[in-house]
């Protein structure tokens, strides 16, 4: 009797040993391993394809909107998403396009120095594997509402400029502030202007292989692909479709330009001087493809707008992250989920009733055998 308590306290403590390890690690490579790389049109995926992984709206949380577990929660969740992707997807480059804090724009220079070294705990990456970023409105805070020294300290200690031109295997990406995008003579906003005219100048003489000696970056020219966290313009999601677009709560709400998205002539002004192939940012947690047509001088500048959805469970029903395939001509981009809250959940209490329900149900079984081996010896 003893003996069978003892198998039936190890079964227990072996299903929930199960359960946990389950939950909390294998279901993110689980969920995430079903998941890939898209090739570009036309071509496979070779060793010339640039892989990049896009993430968007992390919200590490504070001491002032939040309890401890609930920020442990969510930085484990993140942690273990992130170890998941780096692992299976192995990218070789990592976009981060805004909202890394919560209350960023409430630190102190101390506390932000915290979440800093926070989010990189919580966000590791190898050496080889290269990370850029660019701000948020929770990083810094809308333009009107920027405390002095939050851009400079989040530009220099996550080395994120107001616009910053790469050059990546041929393949072109301009990351821009959105904040700095308001069109008022603000020092960020000049600074952000004279950059993008910087940026526009290197690609246009780029494009006519003309370049200056000091225009080095690009001269393989192909048009670039632009990340910021603020949407293009458009008035409302209400003309999203895609699957994890805004709920319908939502998704008629008019849009607060320069707050919810850029302005127009924002837009209009980056759009005509850079010339984008792609456009990838945040800010509404929702995912959204929305194909754009300008007609700038004679030219046609056609593209898609992808708006990723957040990567913190605690913003979105069904947290994604983007699988972006880039060529110097095409490029393949697949939105991947990662695994739901309400599916850790019900994970883990099912498990749990299962390892109840086999413990508890081991001593029947165990008595049939002896009788049914007593009858058939008398037989």
């Amino acid at each position: 009797m003893q003996r069978f308590a003892i198998k039936k306290i190890a079964i227990l403590i072996c299903g929930i040993f199960f359960t946990i390890v389950y939950c909390e690690f294998l279901i993110y490579y689980v969920v995430i391993s079903q998941c890939d790389w898209l090739p570009t049109k036309g071509s496979e995926i070779d060793a010339t394809s640039l892989k990049a992984l896009v993430i968007t709206d992390l919200h590490l949380l504070g001491h002032r909107k939040s309890f401890w577990f609930e920020k442990w929660r969510r930085e484990w969740q993140m942690y273990q998403s992130f170890k998941a992707i780096i692992t299976l997807h192995k990218p070789e480059v990592v976009f981060v396009l805004g909202d890394l804090f919560d209350e960023g724009e409430y630190c102190t220079n101390e506390e932000f120095t915290e979440h800093v070294e926070r989010f990189h705990n919580t966000f590791p990456l190898p050496h080889d594997i290269p990370m850029y970023i660019t701000v948020g409105n929770h990083d810094i805070g809308f333009h009107n509402n920027i405390k002095p020294g939050s851009a400079e300290r989040f530009s220099e200690q996550l080395k994120s400029p107001s616009v910053r031109l790469l050059s990546i295997k041929n393949n072109h990406f301009v990351l821009i502030n959105s904040l700095a995008l308001e069109g008022d003579s603000c020092r960020m906003c000049r600074e952000a202007r004279s950059k993008i005219n910087n940026v526009s100048d290197i690609l246009k003489c780029s494009a006519n292989k003309s370049c200056d000696t000091n225009y080095d970056v690009a001269l393989n020219y192909s048009r670039p692909i632009m990340l910021q966290h603020f949407p293009l313009y458009r008035l409302s999601d209400a003309v999203c479709s895609e699957p994890d677009a805004a709920p319908l709560s939502e998704k008629y709400i008019p849009f607060r330009l320069k707050i919810d998205a850029l302005s127009k002539e924002a837009t209009d002004d980056i759009i005509a001087k850079l010339k984008p192939r792609a456009a990838f940012g945040g800010h509404t947690h929702y995912g959204c493809l929305l194909h754009h047509s300008y007609n700038y001088e004679d030219e046609n500048i056609d593209f898609y707008e992808h708006s990723v959805p957040s990567f913190n469970m605690r913003n979105i029903f069904e947290p994604k992250y983007m699988l972006v395939t880039i060529t110097p001509d095409e490029y393949a981009a697949n939105k991947c989920s990662l695994p739901r809250e309400v599916t850790i959940i019900i994970t883990t209490v099912v498990l749990l009733i299962a390892t109840v329900w086999f413990t508890c149900r081991r001593r029947p079984f165990r008595r049939g055998l002896p009788q049914m081996r007593k009858y058939s010896l008398v037989k």
